[in-house]
């Protein structure tokens, strides 16, 4: 089984102008932006190759890190990306605007620059800013997306890439369609991976709809995260050699050369939730899942956890139970609540909690937001 570092041990000599830029390569850009450097911040950057030269990698102390950084070293060793510069590179929290948010600039050897927005890390700040997404038309995440797209774009003139994983593909895709018409132009091309889909009035918008066009989507076979809202319906179903929702991790995607190796569609197990969480959607009004969230982290903010990590023990057991008999929550959204529950038993073996403790993306986060299991945060 083969993944990006194995597509770079097998390509990464060759340049772009001998095999163009491919959905591969922006997955490896979506999932550098998860790492953090010294020095990018500024407008001149550093190369890869210099940064693994002079040491510019922040260190991480979970099994995800040690993947990442095996794949950006030989990112920063291959002739393909060796020369690829990094800069502008910014992260942002905001617990009073509920905002997580962290992107960074790539210029290309090809010539273009690919905008790369990171997925959530693990503050609940940035859980709050994801699940707010059900019933706000834009989260402060997506306007920041949109503003940090459009002021690279005013670097230059350059073809531009826009890549994510995750809610950075969310983002990735909010900005896209919401910049103005002569930025979209420029844009060659729009990746999200595994990315929750948009609001109704983002979906319906004259910006999507000349956006799509450009829009490539990947999900794994098991996609949990990339089916929410108003997806993208014309995705590619990637092979991953995870299970479960342990498939949103990207190290786990299956490569074959230059391509992934793709299925024909989702499992049964994942439409079956897509389905359960589409009907809650479909049938509740904005302020009913406005409602909802405020319950869920009310709950959360009186185990004075501000971390994910902090409250996956017997925490989130008292949490659960409370949601799941809490009167605040509407009688419908509780019947749904139990049923997800028990569909992801179905992605696992064992208790939900266990699951969720032991195994669910996002446990165990560092401050890099990633996972100490060596697996992704899903959103």
């Amino acid at each position: 089984m083969a993944n990006m570092v194995d597509y770079l041990a097998w390509r990464g000599d060759i340049p772009f102008d001998v095999s163009p830029w491919c959905p591969i390569d922006a997955l490896l850009a979506a999932t550098l932006s998860y790492l953090n450097f010294y020095g990018v911040e500024s407008p001149e950057g550093w190369t890869l190759a210099e940064t693994k030269r002079i040491g510019l990698l922040k260190p991480g102390n979970s099994g995800a890190f040690e993947g990442r950084k095996a794949m950006y070293e030989a990112m920063a060793d291959s002739a393909r990306f060796r020369d690829s510069r990094i800069h502008h590179f910014i992260a942002l929290s905001d617990e009073k605007e509920a905002m997580q948010f962290s992107a960074m600039c790539i210029d290309l050897p090809d010539g273009t620059l690919c905008v790369a927005f990171r997925g959530t890390d693990n503050t609940l700040v940035g859980w709050r800013e994801d699940f707010n997404m059900m019933y706000l038309a834009a989260i402060p995440g997506q306007v920041a997306a949109r503003y940090y797209l459009e002021r690279a774009a005013e670097l230059d003139g350059r073809p531009i890439r826009v890549v994510g994983h995750s809610k950075g593909g969310n983002l990735a895709v909010y900005a896209a369609a919401c910049v103005p018409p002569e930025v979209q132009d420029r844009i060659e091309n729009v990746y999200t991976f595994d990315g929750p889909g948009m609001s109704p009035e983002v979906f319906d918008s004259e910006g999507y709809r000349r956006i799509r066009p450009k829009l490539r989507s990947f999900v794994p076979q098991t996609s949990i995260i990339g089916m929410l809202m108003e997806y993208c319906r014309e995705y590619t179903v990637v092979r991953s050699d995870a299970t479960g929702i342990n498939q949103h991790e990207p190290l786990s995607w299956q490569v074959y050369g230059p391509r992934f190796e793709e299925r024909e569609e989702i499992d049964r197990n994942a439409q079956t939730i897509r389905e359960t969480l589409q009907e809650w959607l479909e049938n509740s009004t904005p302020d009913q899942r406005e409602a909802f969230v405020d319950t869920l982290f009310q709950m959360v903010d009186n185990t004075k956890a501000t971390t994910l990590s902090e409250i996956l023990n017997e925490k989130l057991r008292t949490v659960v139970t409370m949601l799941g008999s809490s009167r605040e929550v509407e009688p419908e959204t509780r019947k749904i609540f139990t049923r997800l529950t028990a569909q992801f038993v179905t992605l696992g073996v064992g208790n939900v909690l266990d699951r969720v403790k032991n195994r669910l993306p996002g446990v165990g986060d560092d401050e890099d937001g990633d996972d100490k299991n060596g697996v992704d945060n899903p959103s």
